[in-house]
């Protein structure tokens, strides 16, 4: 079933069904937090070099299937799922102890009014503190 709904996925996005793509679909899927490149290549490191691992999450960013998050230790984070500027509006939470970030679903990022001359392009809300696992 897994594999079944991997392929739709990757077929509604127009992504052609690779061993890579599926290992990498499979790997986000099964986790309930967010990864760094480092994280995801130590993961599928006999499934993919460096530059087709960089591809690919670039192509999966881009198509919706996974999202990155920047929650300022100057390493993007990528989790499963949209991105909160393409409809999927979420906040994150940070760990302080072991810096796992979490997508946090139906807590919404704060919606503020910024003075006059000012556009606003994305709001994104990070929550620090400690997680249920520290």
């Amino acid at each position: 079933m897994r594999t079944e709904h991997c392929e739709r996925l990757l077929e509604q996005k127009g992504l052609k069904k690779t061993k890579v793509r599926m290992a990498l679909l499979q790997h986000f899927m099964n986790l309930d937090y967010a990864q760094s490149y480092n994280d995801v290549q130590g993961a599928l490191v006999k499934e993919v070099d460096k530059s087709t691992l960089y591809r690919n999450l670039t192509s999966f960013e881009r198509a919706g299937i996974i999202h990155r998050i920047d929650d300022h230790s100057g390493v993007a984070k990528y989790a499963f799922g949209e991105a909160p500027m393409q409809g999927n509006d979420h906040a994150h939470f940070v760990c302080e102890r072991c810096e796992t970030v979490y997508c946090i679903e139906g807590l919404t990022p704060l919606q503020l009014e910024v003075p006059e001359g000012f556009k606003t392009n994305q709001v994104q809300t990070i929550i620090r503190g400690i997680c249920a696992d520290c």
